[in-house]
């Protein structure tokens, strides 16, 4: 059926800087907030703004990000008019067997856009937290006559360095756009949303099939567009949005919701996969007799005994008596036994924590320098048991599905990876 607009997600990326969070999924499927994944805010987004057709471009370990988007039903992106769809990358006569770039999986998707036949598609990371609604965005690109808008947002100069920047004139166009510079000329950081025009977007989309490098959007079709002159104009927004690529800024947009400068979450209505299996339906969080919770997100399904500060737990959550959290990120079904203590961590789902053990100790030791990330945050992997009376130092590193046997010492110093 013929549209005016689709939506394509691009959320098929691993991010090596969020370590063991990324080992069984994408980044787009990780855990933010306590109930949502970063995925869901895009599609809440789409729904808003009354785009109805999305694809979601994905590839990395894609069974848990598939699963949690139950072919789109908890957004209403079904029905005879209203569709999402997984495109994955497959061999082809001309196709490669795993995407290149975000500019070559938008390529290799193109039947989805014969499909539908629009007019506009919107172009948009599965990885931000963010609530905007598009059709403002939509708007401004078609009085403008635009074959390309982009999303953007002033950072602060110090900050410019790590996004994609634009300079625009006074009508909105942009006459500059350079993508992680060291030195930028402008403070418009790129939110990753960009409404292009359909036929425009196909001729470049061949044109960089044929010739490009890198085979991205942000660094290759934009750069090209304006400086051949293309209508390239940008779009300001000026809401609450996160782009969390490392863990330090992971563990940050967790935080935000708990600050007192907190988005009004209420607001934006953020659906998510609430089917069983995934969060189901929980029972109220339970707070028992000797507990004590302060400035922290509890949700659902929740039993907390201990002491949680400044904290994010999630639905099923088990903190025994005795327990401390605090500054701390827990995620699903994980426990968290009697005398032990977390500060600084983040625990992925079904995490088991024996009683007495201490995660992110402070014993006045720097971490030891990481390549991938030097955050000081002790991070552990989905299913890891962690054996009782442990002492894990700061900016640890412990790999999903580890057992008790994996670990042969009693104390873990500061920096350390723990692998299987």
């Amino acid at each position: 059926m013929k549209k005016q607009i689709v939506g394509m997600v691009l959320a098929g990326g691993r991010v090596d800087e969020l370590s063991v969070l990324t080992a069984k999924r994408p980044k787009s499927a990780v855990p933010v907030w306590g109930m949502y994944r970063f995925i869901d805010f895009v599609l809440s987004n789409m729904m808003h703004s009354g785009i109805d057709a999305v694809g979601v471009l994905s590839q990395y370990r894609p069974y848990s990000l598939n699963a949690h988007l139950a072919n789109g039903a908890p957004w209403d992106f079904v029905g005879r008019t209203r569709e999402l769809r997984i495109l994955s990358p497959f061999r082809g006569a001309e196709d490669t067997d795993w995407y290149r770039g975000t500019a070559d999986a938008v390529y290799q998707n193109l039947i989805f856009l014969d499909h539908h036949s629009p007019e506009l598609v919107i172009i948009a990371s599965g990885d931000h937290v963010y609530s905007m609604d598009y059709r403002p965005l939509i708007r401004q690109h078609l009085d403008c006559k635009a074959e390309l808008t982009i999303a953007l947002k002033q950072v602060p100069r110090e900050r410019a360095p790590l996004f994609g920047t634009a300079v625009v004139d006074r009508s909105g166009r942009v006459v500059t756009y350079e993508e992680k510079a060291a030195k930028p000329a402008g403070d418009l950081a790129s939110l990753t949303v960009y409404v292009f025009n359909a036929d425009v977007l196909v001729d470049r989309l061949h044109e960089n099939a044929a010739e490009g490098r890198t085979y991205q959007i942000y660094s290759e079709i934009i750069p090209r567009m304006v400086a051949e002159g293309a209508r390239v104009h940008g779009y300001i927004f000026d809401g609450y949005w996160r782009y969390a690529r490392t863990l330090d800024t992971y563990y940050a947009a967790n935080m935000d919701i708990i600050s007192p400068s907190a988005p009004e979450l209420a607001t934006w209505q953020v659906r998510t996969n609430l089917t069983s299996g995934t969060l189901g339906d929980p029972a109220p969080a339970l707070f028992l007799a000797g507990s004590d919770t302060r400035d922290s997100l509890v949700c659902p399904g929740a039993s907390i005994a201990g002491t949680v500060e400044a904290s994010i737990i999630s639905p099923g959550v088990i903190i025994e008596a005795g327990a401390v959290v605090r500054n701390s990120i827990v995620m699903h079904h994980s426990r968290i036994c009697s005398g032990a203590t977390l500060d600084r961590a983040v625990l992925d789902k079904g995490v088991v924590v024996g009683s007495g053990a201490r995660l992110g100790a402070d014993d006045g030791s720097a971490p030891r320098r990481r390549s991938k990330a030097t955050s000081d945050l002790t991070v552990v992997g989905k299913g890891t048991h962690i054996p009782e009376g442990i002492v894990i130092g700061r900016g640890c590193i412990l790999h999903p599905d580890l057992a008790e046997r994996h670990f042969t010492a009693a104390k873990i110093a500061a920096g350390t990876t723990v692998g299987p």
